[in-house]
């Protein structure tokens, strides 16, 4: 019987999602790649919509720092989060493209107000559910002040509490994003997970470039 018992665990832990093991397997640094799509009506400009087809971005979380890299032919941008509470807690936005290159340094409540259009969303967690990758997600449907939505699936196998600060429209989200969607101008902007990754994350990755680059104060209107 306990030869049985050793043989049914092992296939368990073999056919279980190997990223969901390394999820529970205690702290660690996570990447997560995203794939960006834009689907408009069918003969439709696409626009300024087109230089975000086929970008990347890139969730980078460590011990207290974290990093999204937007990565398109209309920008390659960086947003960097440090420190473990709201009195430590700092935000840096760095263009890293094109001729106007800069850095913007933010508080924590200077971040609150970039964000503000995020303020009093409701968010509704539904009980319909989508694979991204081999995790099973469910569905939420976050509702701006403005009437906008953006429609997320998320796993609860991975938890990594600071992306709600460096993702505010997720902040009532119990768990990571792998999937969403909204409407920009028409056309339909899409981020899909393709790759997680518990790897060890070289410290380089959150080192913010101080050099070649002009200070700019934050204004979301611009972005």
């Amino acid at each position: 019987m306990h030869r049985i018992f050793c043989i049914a665990t092992i296939f368990i832990l073999l056919s279980f999602p190997q990223e969901l093991l390394r999820a529970g397997a205690g702290p660690s640094d996570l990447t997560v790649s995203y794939s960006i799509g834009v689907r408009g009506k069918k003969g439709s400009n696409m626009g300024i919509g087109e230089t975000y087809n086929g970008g990347v971005e890139t969730l980078f979380a460590g011990s207290g720092r974290m990093r999204i890299r937007l990565v398109s032919l209309m920008r390659i941008q960086s947003v960097f989060m440090s420190g473990d509470n709201d009195q430590s807690r700092k935000f840096t936005i760095v263009k890293e493209s094109g001729k106007n290159k800069y850095v913007t340094s933010l508080s924590e409540k200077e971040w609150k107000t970039y964000n503000k259009k995020y303020d009093g969303a409701v968010c509704k967690l539904t009980e319909d559910t989508a694979q991204v990758l081999r995790f099973v997600c469910k569905k939420a449907i976050i509702t701006l002040k403005d009437g906008k939505t953006i429609t997320a699936w998320y796993t609860t196998a991975i938890q990594s509490p600071a992306y709600a600060y460096l993702e505010p429209a997720f902040s009532s989200i119990p768990g990571l994003v792998l999937k969403y969607e909204y409407v920009y101008r028409k056309k339909t902007l899409s981020y899909t997970a393709t790759a997680v990754s518990r790897n060890p994350i070289a410290r380089e990755v959150f080192a913010i470039p101080d050099t070649g680059r002009s200070t700019r104060s934050a204004d979301p209107s611009k972005d």
